[in-house]
């Protein structure tokens, strides 16, 4: 028996740290304003066929599609945003008050080769912001980003790179424009990027295959064919993040693996990694909305994956040390076990065997990384004076059990 292979089991360290990140970026989201939203795992296919766009990665290798006792299709969530976009488009309250920022994290899906840092279901913090088209929210939206990587304390690891796609005829005459250069170099092409050629130029732009990089040098430069509101949006961008001392790249071969994207995109790359080095993306997706509704609301939204950024955190993990309550024999058994409830009652984590001697209960003790033990003996039980142990100076005193939260609550 063993776990599907990509998919693993987080206990531990591990999933102290994991629940680390979560526990920041909720914060965060707080403190930015975000509500929090939980979509199901699994939604019709259409919702991620319609919106990812036919030609990405994740639709043509990687989803998990089956059909279900229904004949309906349903797609495992390979990304949070179209998910995110269906609710917020079918919930007339989400609707009713823009601009509306919401927050997700949870699992996602992708049959992809598994590897460091990545797997087939893997987790993601997902922030989307909607009715916001002011270039202020771009800046947030870097930010609040900025600030998730600050507090995992790997800012100083991560590369901010940003471009602009323009509008939908900049999109437009920029993919002619890479056509016909990629063209003259078909037969140098990977065979992913010979069938983007004809689907999809842009998405050319974002293999990583070394044969693809090297043409990319002399191709041309989305720059080229920004229009002035385009032109002014980006700068207005630039200016702003400069105002507050952002460090970033414009990296103008930068459109991400998604059709959506308009106007602002931004990667934070790992430093140190190699080609699979995006820590936290995303950017702003203008039309999305209104693919599934009546109504045109712009949007932005980022997310980063969790277990790549547990890889990199050198955030102090909060680990809660237990007390623990142990008894010399069974007749002090019943006794303990009220102390050990009365103790919990309050708030505090507390270790409780159900059997076994006192050498061994006390054995536990490292393994429980408990920092207090509260000894119960005969004596104990009768005068109701309890002995308290800090394992880690080794000094003892004594207590009466009405003191005994208010103790260790001062302690923490």
């Amino acid at each position: 028996m063993q776990a599907v292979r990509g998919t693993k089991d987080l206990l531990g360290d591990e999933l102290n740290k994991f629940n680390n990140i979560v526990k920041i970026a909720q914060e965060l989201a707080l403190n930015f304003g975000f509500i929090e939203l939980q979509t199901p795992i699994f939604e019709f296919s259409e919702i991620f066929e319609r919106n990812l766009g036919e030609n990405s990665d994740i639709l043509t290798k990687e989803v998990y599609k089956f059909q279900d006792r229904s004949d309906n299709f349903l797609t495992l969530r390979p990304e949070f945003t179209a998910a995110i976009v269906r609710s917020f488009a079918s919930n007339g309250d989400l609707m009713q008050t823009l601009p509306q920022k919401i927050f997700s994290y949870g699992p996602v899906f992708r049959y992809d080769r598994p590897q460091k840092g990545r797997q087939r279901q893997f987790h993601q913090i997902n922030y989307e912001v909607f009715g916001a088209e002011n270039f202020y929210c771009d800046v947030e939206a870097i930010l609040l980003a900025q600030e998730i990587l600050s507090k995992l304390n790997i800012k100083d690891e991560i590369t901010l790179k940003v471009s602009h796609l323009g509008c939908a005829e900049t999109k437009h005459n920029f993919a002619l424009s890479l056509k016909e250069y990629f063209q003259k170099f078909k037969d140098e092409l990977s065979d992913d990027s010979k069938n983007r050629l004809e689907k999809n130029p842009l998405r050319i732009l974002d293999s990583k295959s070394p044969q693809d990089i090297k043409l990319f040098a002399n191709a041309p430069k989305i720059t080229n064919f920004y229009s002035d509101a385009a032109k002014e949006n980006f700068d207005n961008i630039i200016n702003l993040l400069q105002k507050f001392g952002v460090n970033y790249e414009i990296e103008q071969n930068l459109v991400r693996g998604l059709d959506y994207y308009t106007g602002l995109v931004f990667e934070f790359i790992n430093n140190h990694d190699g080609a699979q080095n995006t820590v936290l993306a995303g950017g702003r997706y203008d039309n999305l909305v209104e693919r599934m509704s009546n109504k045109s609301i712009p949007a932005i939204g980022f997310a980063a994956g969790i277990e790549r950024l547990m890889l990199m955190s050198k955030a102090k993990n909060h680990k809660i040390r237990p007390i623990a309550v142990n008894y010399i024999s069974e007749n002090e058994k019943l006794f303990a076990f009220e102390v050990a409830t009365n103790l919990r009652k309050n708030g505090l984590a507390v270790d409780f065997s159900f059997a076994g001697s006192f050498k061994r209960q006390m054995k536990k003790l490292a393994q429980k990384n408990c920092q207090f033990a509260i000894i119960i003996g005969e004596e104990e039980a009768k005068t109701k004076n309890l002995v308290i142990k800090n394992l880690d100076s080794g000094t003892e005193e004594k207590m009466a059990p009405d003191n005994l939260s208010q103790f260790f609550i001062q302690d923490r």
